[in-house]
């Protein structure tokens, strides 16, 4: 887990002093042609050869950037995955190389993602992050989750993001309407660099990397059982226009991190379980709207964990719940104060909901 939180610092540390800002790069309006061809060129044969849409596009250095970033994924797949099938899966090696291999994963996907995203959206892409983020933001919302094991299905949600400097605090609560189910979450966070509310400069763009604690407690009373979690990861964003000008606009996320959870019985002679969980996350995703208008952002991800709602994905063979979940998010804001949340995941069940956003001391 230590290895795995460095090379996420090392990564975002050495793409951030060495890779140019959009303002700095010339031309930004013809570089790369936006064209059916070079979209065409992203998705065949840009699936496999990442860069294509920017090589076609007359941008050759962005598609070697994304060709090269598309290497070291599956430099880091190997390195993470060979040992594992090499060694039977040993315990020993199991953890930092399931953590290499999504991490891998994530910047094969990143690549390809982004060499689309830089030929198909217009120059400074669709919208701007916020940099003056709000010290409040809670949530009210619906989730619907359906899983075949179990008898819920509807939810009431609430969160709650309340930033103090670099300090985040943020509970959550699910509540079941015709079941008696709930899951409790309590997170704290640290912000080592990026946007922080009542600074006296904004930060240049959405770039952040935080450490965060998480303490989660999810009832299944009428199933007679629980299970606490408690976890501790490290998570980053990235804005591609340090990347290259052309993906001005985007952005890419990871998170590692490793957890402990116990189960608790509700049944004579049933002793409680202890395990661990290995935490990692990617994703790709685009800002949406300008500074005095609405605006947000949508993201699209892959989450190995497999403690909440989704959990793992179902799939032919021993793979079966191996593999984390897939999903979408999506945030507009209308005005300063007032919001709204979308969201999706697909794994061993099905999520989808609903909130409404309201912000405090929220950017302007």
């Amino acid at each position: 887990m230590i290895g795995a939180f460095r090379w996420l610092a090392l990564a975002i540390a050495v793409t951030t002093v060495t890779s140019a800002k959009a303002e700095d790069a010339p031309d930004l309006a013809s570089k790369p042609r936006r064209s059916p061809l070079a979209a065409a060129a992203a998705i065949v044969p840009g699936v496999i050869v990442h860069g294509a849409g920017h090589y076609a596009g007359g941008d050759p250095q962005t598609g070697s950037r994304l060709l090269a970033l598309e290497g070291a994924g599956l430099g880091t797949v190997a390195l993470g995955f060979v040992p594992i099938v090499a060694s039977g899966a040993s315990r020993r090696l199991v953890g930092p190389g399931v953590l290499l291999t999504v991490g891998g994963v994530g910047l094969f996907v990143i690549s390809s993602l982004a060499d689309l995203y830089g030929v198909v959206a217009p120059p400074g892409g669709y919208g701007a992050p916020d940099v003056d983020p709000p010290r409040l933001e809670t949530a009210l919302g619906y989730r619907y989750v359906y899983d075949p094991v179990f008898a819920y299905r509807s939810f009431v949600a609430y969160d709650i993001d309340w930033r103090l400097g670099r300090v985040r605090l943020s509970p959550s609560a699910w509540f079941a309407l015709h079941d008696n189910n709930s899951r409790l979450r309590l997170v704290s966070a640290y912000r080592l660099l990026g946007p922080r509310p009542d600074t006296s400069e904004p930060a240049p763009d959405g770039s952040y990397l935080e450490v965060a604690t998480a303490l989660a407690r999810h009832a299944y009373t009428s199933n007679r059982f629980a299970t606490t979690t408690v976890d501790l990861a490290l998570s980053g964003r990235l804005d591609m226009q340090r990347f290259a000008a052309s993906l001005t606009g985007s952005f890419a996320e990871m998170s590692f991190g490793w957890a402990l959870q116990t189960y608790e019985y509700s049944i004579d002679g049933v002793r409680a379980d202890i395990g661990e969980l290995l935490l990692a996350r990617f994703g790709y995703g685009i800002y949406l709207g300008w500074p005095g208008a609405s605006r947000g952002e949508v993201m699209l991800y892959y989450d190995h964990r497999h403690d909440d709602f989704a959990a793992g994905l179902k799939l032919p063979g021993l793979a079966s719940g191996v593999v984390g979940h897939f999903g979408a998010d999506a945030r507009i804001y209308w005005s300063d104060q007032w919001g709204m949340r979308l969201e999706t995941a697909v794994g061993s069940a099905y999520v989808a909901g609903a909130s409404l956003l309201f912000r405090y001391g929220a950017a302007r």
